[in-house]
């Protein structure tokens, strides 16, 4: 029950900005872009915002975060003002370059920038970094922390996070109810800047950071003070009720009056599915079904006698014989391994040469402006194709993981296959995020050789991301060494966090690609 609790309350934090967005666009007429420019502010923000608070404790202007420290209240407030000054400079930047290119006049662009906004901070703090949290907390539940190589204070901090997350379902829904103050209380700030701007008043600036400040240095005081997280959440939740009943007073009431030509959903969604039937019906009859499953296939058989019959082969080859016996005897590890490596060697390759062509051949063809010119929605039509790959993929790795798990039992023995067709389910996510960002490259892309490029670039840096420390237990490469422990005979330690980041990374690379393809002219 703890644990159904806390998927809901991940999938909701990564959901419901999402939801906000677009309920947000069927209301007033506003672009995708805007919700991407608030989500990129508030990540490069923290370029300069954590080696400030670095620079600022090597100082020892912040001090420790704990009860009884001295100065706590002014590191409290310090914090707060940091990240409340960082996070305005960058609401700030973004509005004026999106004024200097007259973008973002209205008031309900700049609701959508503070979505954008928090919308990421909820899917990146609440949805990744609460299942990570979660994840963690479920490997320490049974174990004696005075065995772990931490401080006291550091075990204090954990033993509080064992209490909250073990008292009850309910306190699932803690961080989520944080989320909702924090989009809050991003949506009342950016609007607060944007004023700054529209009305030449600095002190619309001064009263966004002013309020970011608040709300930021009460959560660090009483977070030290180890207050209750039910208590916490009603303490930010009035705090916050003066700035939304300020949004709400302050509205633009022509504009949310304004009407703007709005498809019925059951319309749009009767689209979107005969726009992916089209998609699945092209690749079967372009034969890139029966191409990515035979690839998929082949992997799947080889990976098991791969590593069975290395060392036999070995000895096959002269002046090879003498290797032969360094190596072990094969295991179950060993064709897990192998089908693993195949896949995410070959993998991104194959999604790279899939997806180049699915937006950039159509619009050189021509035929994206045939298509969009009947009554199909762009978000349908980028959206099928996103899917259909999805079902292409979900297929191959079937194939691939019922003839690995074949081969497997015949050559080495009993393996879970509950647990290993897990597995590949967390792979074939992670070929979605790959699937994702060339469909993105594709988009930018004015040719498919061009989107062949941005699509590569993209699975590189990915691939780099896996290396980068702190990200990489986060990244999709994490799901890659959780896969490779599912099925043996052994403890699994699972990365719930990789796994809603993978999630994360791909709502937003599918919205970047819909924000890009949605200014397009086809």
């Amino acid at each position: 029950m703890l644990i159904f609790a806390y998927t809901i309350s991940v999938v909701l934090m990564v959901s419901l900005p999402l939801a906000a967005a677009v309920w947000w666009r069927r209301r007033v007429a506003v672009p995708w872009y805007l919700f991407c420019v608030g989500a990129a502010a508030i990540i490069l923000s923290q370029v300069y915002h954590i080696p400030l608070n670095n620079w600022l404790t090597d100082l020892g202007i912040i001090g420790p975060v704990k009860a009884g420290a001295p100065q706590l209240l002014r590191t409290a407030v310090i914090l707060g003002f940091s990240a409340g000054l960082c996070e305005g400079l960058a609401r700030a930047t973004a509005f004026g370059l999106l004024r200097y290119f007259h973008k973002a006049q209205h008031w309900a662009d700049s609701v959508m920038v503070g979505l954008g906004h928090g919308g990421i901070e909820s899917m990146l703090i609440g949805g990744v970094m609460v299942a990570a949290s979660v994840t963690s907390l479920l490997a320490l539940q049974n174990t004696d922390l005075s065995t772990l190589n931490q401080t006291p204070e550091q075990i204090a901090a954990i033993e509080w996070q064992l209490s909250l997350f073990l008292a009850s379902p309910l306190a699932a829904a803690i961080p989520l109810i944080e989320r909702i103050v924090a989009m809050s209380l991003h949506v009342v700030v950016s609007v607060l800047v944007w004023r700054a701007f529209a009305r030449r008043n600095p002190l619309y600036f001064v009263a966004g950071v002013a309020y970011h400040t608040l709300l930021d240095s009460t959560v660090v005081y009483l977070v030290a003070l180890s207050v209750s997280g039910w208590q916490m959440e009603l303490v930010l939740a009035l705090l916050a009720v003066p700035g939304v009943v300020w949004l709400w007073w302050t509205r633009d009431k022509a504009e949310l009056a304004a009407p703007h030509r709005v498809t019925a959903v059951r319309q749009e969604w009767h689209t979107f599915l005969v726009a992916t039937r089209k998609e699945l019906l092209q690749q079967w009859r372009t034969r890139r079904v029966l191409v990515v499953c035979a690839v998929f296939l082949l992997f799947g058989l080889l990976s098991p006698l791969a590593a069975k019959f290395t060392p036999q082969m070995l000895t096959m080859v002269k002046g090879a014989e003498q290797f032969a016996d360094l190596i072990p005897q094969p295991t179950i590890n060993d064709a897990i391994t192998q089908y693993i490596k195949n896949i995410t060697q070959f993998g991104f390759i194959i999604a790279i040469l899939v997806g180049m062509g699915a937006v950039a051949g159509e619009k050189e063809k021509g035929t994206a402006a045939l298509i969009l010119s009947k009554p199909m929605s762009r978000w349908a039509f980028l959206c099928s194709k996103f899917v259909a790959q999805g079902v292409l993929y979900a297929a191959a790795f079937g194939l691939a993981a019922l003839a690995t798990y074949y081969y497997t039992l015949i050559l080495f023995g009993p393996l879970d296959f509950v647990a290993f067709l897990l597995g590949s389910v967390l792979l074939w996510v992670w070929l979605l995020c790959y699937a994702a960002m060339t469909l993105l490259g594709s988009t930018i892309g004015n040719s498919v050789g061009a989107s062949a490029g941005l699509g590569l670039l993209g699975a590189i840096l990915l691939l780099l991301l896996g290396s980068v420390p702190i990200i990489g237990g986060i990244a999709p490469s994490g799901l890659v060494g959780w896969a490779s422990q599912m099925g043996l005979q052994e403890s699994v330690t699972a990365n719930a966090g990789a796994l809603a980041g993978s999630i994360t990374l791909i709502i937003t690379l599918l919205i970047t690609a819909l924000a890009v393809f949605e200014v397009q002219e086809v």
